[in-house]
C-alpha cells in the first residue's frame, strides 16, 4: 500500500529543489515555433510546456498571416496584447477592432477568434491559465473551428466595431491611447490614496494602466473585469534608471522595447526586446534595471492565483509595506 504522507513529503522536497533552479528569462531567439489548430504560427514564451515553473500560467506569442484568421475556440480567461498588425476579434458574438498596442480581455468560456484585415502579419501576446484550470479539473479547451484563410466572411457578418464594451458592461478592448497615464494622475492628485509614490531613481518614466488588477496603484481598471489573468500595466524606464525593488510571488514581464536586466533574489538576468521575464511562484525579491542609453518598456502580466496565496502568506503584508 502506498504511503501517501511519504509521497507528499517527497513531492514537497522535489518541488522545493525545482523552484531553486527555476528558469527566469525566455529568449526571443530561442522560441520553438509550431503550427496549431488555432494559429498559423505560435510559441510559448513562459509556461510548463517549455520548462518554466509556473502556477499553471502561460504566456504565448502567435502570428496571423495576411488574409487569415485564427481558429475559433473557448477556454478560461485570456488576456491578449497586440504587438503588430490590424484587424478585429469576434468575442462572444461581438466585434472588437484592434491595432498595435490594443489589449483585449476574453471572459471565461467566451468563444473567440482574431482576423487579420491589414497588409502585414499580425503578432499578438496571449496570457492564460489553462494548465491551472486543468489542474483543478474546472477548465476545458474546446476547438470549434480551425484557423484558415479569411475572404471577408466574418467582416460581412460583423461589419462594424460598435463598442469596446460587452453587453454586460465589462470592457473587452482598450487601445493604448485610451489607457490611463498613472504618472499624470499622480501629478494631478488623482492616484489611489493607498498608492506609494515612486522616489528618486525608483520613479518610472511612464506608467500606463491597461487592465488594472488587484495590486494596481490605482483603483481604476478601465472597466475590465479580469479575475485570473490581466495584462495590467506598461512601464517605461528612462536610460540608466530602475524600478523600485519589491517582493511578491508570480508575475511576468514582456519586453516591448529596449534592454536591461533584472535582479531576482540577488541573481542578475539580462534581457532585451522580445524577451520575457518570469518572477517565479515563490516569495521573490526583485527589481528591473535599464542600464542602456535608450528607454525600455515592459508589459506586466499578472495572475489572480498569486493574490490568493499572498493573502495567506505569513508576514506578507509586512514584507509588502517594507518593499
Amino acid at each position: 500500500m502506498s504511503n501517501f504522507y511519504k509521497d507528499w513529503l517527497a513531492r514537497s522536497a522535489a518541488l522545493d529543489d525545482r523552484m531553486k533552479r527555476a528558469r527566469i528569462v525566455a529568449r526571443a531567439s530561442e522560441l520553438a515555433w509550431i503550427e496549431t489548430e488555432q494559429d498559423a504560427r505560435s510559441a510559448v514564451l513562459i509556461g510548463q510546456a517549455v520548462g518554466f515553473e509556473t502556477s499553471g500560467t502561460t504566456l504565448a506569442k502567435a502570428e496571423v498571416p495576411v488574409g487569415w484568421r485564427t481558429g475559433r475556440h473557448a477556454h478560461g480567461e485570456e488576456a491578449i496584447h497586440v504587438l503588430a498588425g490590424t484587424g478585429f476579434a469576434v468575442i462572444d458574438g461581438a466585434r472588437y477592432d484592434w491595432k498595435p498596442g490594443t489589449t483585449l480581455h476574453v471572459p471565461y468560456g467566451a468563444e473567440h477568434q482574431l482576423v487579420n484585415t491589414g497588409s502585414d502579419t499580425a503578432v499578438y501576446l496571449s496570457a492564460h491559465t489553462i494548465e491551472l484550470d486543468f489542474a483543478v479539473k474546472l477548465g476545458r479547451l474546446i476547438q470549434l473551428e480551425p484557423k484558415g484563410k479569411d475572404e471577408g466572411s466574418l467582416a460581412r457578418r460583423y461589419p462594424k466595431d460598435t463598442s469596446q464594451f460587452a453587453a454586460d458592461g465589462r470592457r473587452i478592448a482598450l487601445h493604448l491611447e485610451d489607457a490611463m497615464d498613472e504618472n499624470a494622475r499622480r501629478i494631478a492628485g488623482h492616484a489611489h490614496p493607498n498608492a506609494k509614490a515612486d522616489k528618486g531613481a525608483h520613479r518610472h518614466a511612464g506608467i500606463w494602466i491597461l487592465m488594472g488588477g488587484s495590486e494596481s496603484p490605482t483603483d481604476e481598471t478601465n472597466g475590465f473585469r479580469a479575475t485570473s489573468v490581466a495584462m495590467s500595466t506598461i512601464f517605461e524606464e528612462s536610460p540608466h534608471s530602475k524600478s523600485h525593488s519589491h517582493t511578491h510571488t508570480e508575475a511576468m514581464l514582456y519586453v516591448l522595447e529596449g534592454r536591461g536586466y533584472s535582479l531576482i533574489d540577488g541573481e542578475r538576468y539580462e534581457w532585451q526586446a522580445g524577451d520575457a521575464i518570469h518572477v517565479p511562484p515563490r516569495m521573490t525579491h526583485h527589481g528591473h534595471f535599464n542600464d542602456s542609453d535608450q528607454r525600455a518598456r515592459t508589459l506586466r502580466v499578472e495572475f489572480g492565483i498569486r493574490y490568493f496565496y499572498e493573502a495567506l502568506w505569513p508576514g506578507y503584508q509586512k514584507i509588502k509595506d517594507n518593499s
